[in-house]
């Protein structure tokens, strides 16, 4: 393929991107994985969860962009009340 199909292919699938966090385009991993399962279907489902994951490591070095608030909730519950 060449790099204008590709620029093309991945244009398209960022038109399914859901969010841009601090300028980084997200999508909900279970699309992600939907697309790739659909645009790869004799691949092995769990062959494609573990590149996805492995893509994600080398990406962001095994810190997250985003984190479910009760994260946040359970360190302040350890940190105990603000001191401010």
């Amino acid at each position: 393929m060449d790099d204008d199909a590709r620029d093309a292919v991945i244009s398209a699938r960022s038109s399914d991107v859901v969010r841009e966090v601090d300028g980084v385009l997200v999508a909900p991993f279970r699309e992600v994985l939907g697309r790739l399962r659909a645009d790869y279907p004799d691949e092995d489902p769990g062959r494609i969860e573990a590149i996805v994951l492995r893509e994600w490591e080398a990406f962001s070095a095994g810190r997250p962009l985003v984190v479910p608030t009760a994260v946040e909730d359970g360190a302040r519950e350890i940190l105990g009340p603000p001191l401010v």
